[in-house]
């Protein structure tokens, strides 16, 4: 079955290819993917599985029930795009401007859709269910996956476990790579505005300059993780964004500066918080400007439970070969992913992409792109890790029960 399940995804990658690619043309951003959605419920359809949609406003689920009764196990993708102008020159590129997949859930949408078209192929011979979660708005500050919780993604059918993938410029196209235990960071996010007196440029001593202000707290807010933090303990402090001024020789009266940080301790990351409004409190008060801060912690680490990290290590053997499923360290990346892991037992791995012929970009860069031979691997590998966790469940369900449902595959 293992051999059969390769060959298919193999015979099918044109058609993951054309769906990444018809989604890399027309990103959207969070809670705006409404033709991503409908691309999604509408390929599920097709395969005769059922389908549920606007779950966390814009997400879409499918739930295939196998021929036999048994666990239930979910796999997802996220499908919403970054604001970034994408400079790609290739003829998929993004037609939406200011608009780009450069996280890759263009790829994850697709690789499940794929992985969707397997298993559907499959469907009399597997014991249990598979819920397709396509999920919307990852990238935004809350994030999407807490809000399917609250609306039931995980219950009726109650799913068991969950399997979910990522992208990896880092990683050689035909690898995989996977950890136990704590994988993706804590990522809080902050929002700072500083509050000055607007004045003439010619005049500065008339005017309280809150760029002059804004700038002093950057240079700050750096120094925590160089003075104030453990330097054994994996930190950073990213200001994505700074906004203020409307003219040349218009002193600012307002700066509005947004960001991150990352780490695996959670009280530390509750200590930052402390830390920042303390610097920015003293700066401001020092130019006699007020400031308005806005922190949010970010709960917990992504979590890889050790039995489904095992299940999923075995059936990635299968496609990517044994010496090509590697262990990979601990990232300062957030996903909220991170929300499934802390209510079910979860896995997430990382899935080879780059190329060996072209230059490779990091996520989150305007010329991001993936080596597309690993959507048809990322396919399987989502269809096998499915398969073994539920055929191992049914196991299970026999040696407790003295007999099993269905047919093992």
């Amino acid at each position: 079955m293992d051999q059969q399940i390769m060959k298919y995804a193999q015979e099918i990658a044109p058609k993951i290819i054309d769906l990444r690619r018809r989604i890399h043309r027309y990103p959207e951003l969070a809670i705006q993917e409404f033709a991503t959605a409908q691309l999604v419920a509408k390929t599920l359809r097709e395969l005769e599985i059922e389908v549920h949609e606007n779950i966390g406003k814009t997400g879409v689920v499918g739930l295939l029930q196998g021929g036999y009764p048994g666990a239930t196990v979910a796999l997802r993708a996220d499908m919403d795009a970054l604001p970034i102008q994408e400079e790609n020159v290739f003829e998929f590129r993004s037609v939406n401007p200011g608009v780009m997949h450069a996280c890759g859930h263009d790829a994850h949408t697709a690789a499940l859709l794929g992985a969707a078209q397997i298993l559907a192929k499959e469907r009399e011979h597997i014991c249990g269910r598979v819920k397709f979660i396509f999920q919307p708005s990852e990238e935004s500050p809350l994030g999407g996956a807490a809000e399917m919780i609250r609306e039931g993604v995980l219950e009726n059918p109650k799913v068991d476990a969950i399997i979910g993938l990522h992208v990896d410029p880092n990683l050689p196209v035909g690898k995989l790579g996977y950890r136990e235990g704590p994988f993706y960071a804590v990522a809080g996010g902050f929002e700072i505005e500083i509050i000055g007196a607007a004045g003439h440029g010619a005049w500065p001593h008339k005017a309280k300059d809150a760029v002059l202000v804004a700038a002093e707290v950057v240079q700050a807010l750096q120094t925590i993780a160089a003075s104030k933090i453990d330097p054994l303990e994996p930190f950073v402090l990213t200001i994505g964004t700074i906004h203020g001024g409307n003219r040349a020789n218009i002193i600012a009266d307002k700066v509005k500066l947004t960001g991150t940080v990352r780490c695996f301790n959670e009280a530390l990351i509750k200590q930052a918080g402390g830390l920042m409004e303390g610097m920015i409190k003293n700066i401001s008060q020092a130019h006699d400007c007020q400031y308005a801060f806005h922190f949010v912690s970010g709960g917990k680490p992504l979590f890889n439970d050790s039995k489904v990290t095992a299940i999923v290590r075995e059936a990635a053997g299968k496609v990517f070969g044994a010496v090509n499923v590697v262990e990979v360290p601990r990232v300062l990346l957030g996903e909220d992913f991170t929300s499934y892991s802390q209510a079910i037992p979860a896995t997430f791995v990382s899935l080879g992409v780059a190329s060996p012929h072209q230059e490779n970009f990091s996520l989150h860069h305007p010329r991001f792109d993936i080596d597309e031979k690993a959507l048809p691997l990322g396919a399987a590998f989502l269809s096998l890790a499915a398969l073994h966790f539920l055929n191992l469940a049914e196991l299970e369900i026999a040696k407790n029960s003295g007999g099993v449902h269905g047919k093992i595959i």
